[in-house]
């Protein structure tokens, strides 16, 4: 009867997984790094474009402006680089975010407050998204 009783509680007992072990499972993401860079650097672009053209009146400005708005805040995007997509991948509630770009905006349009949304991209140190150049002697492959 015991080991009847041992058996069946062993099988209605959920495994015991510690936080750390759900963690360490979920941190390595290296095969993930890669296309979260690229999230993150279509992320900033399309926050960058809304930032610097807010106040455009026409012209492709305007264009930038209202093609990242409806990439920010539109509510129908689907697919693996649409707005709700990336936040989630790179753990950012899309909800807190869109709230935050309507109050800057708001903020915008009443003249109260001139702040910019970022400085510069986490992702690209140098502000270029091109490769460095080495220096020196440059190697022939001809043979």
């Amino acid at each position: 009867m015991d080991w009847e009783n041992g058996v069946l509680g062993s099988i209605f007992v959920p495994d015991v997984l510690t936080p750390e072990q759900y963690y360490d499972a979920r941190r390595d993401d290296s095969a993930m790094a890669p296309v979260k860079r690229l999230m993150m650097a279509v992320l900033e672009d399309a926050l960058r474009c809304f930032q610097n053209n807010a106040d455009a009146k026409n012209g492709s400005r305007k264009r930038l402006f209202a093609e990242a708005e409806q990439w920010l805040c539109g509510e129908d995007g689907d697919g693996p680089f649409s707005f709700e997509t990336v936040c989630e991948t790179l753990g950012i509630e899309p909800s807190f975010l869109r709230s935050g770009l309507r109050e800057w905006r708001d903020q915008q349009l009443a003249g109260n407050s001139t702040r910019r949304l970022a400085r510069r991209s986490p992702v690209v140190r140098s502000g270029r998204i091109s490769a460095p150049t080495r220096r020196g002697k440059r190697v022939s492959q001809a043979g």
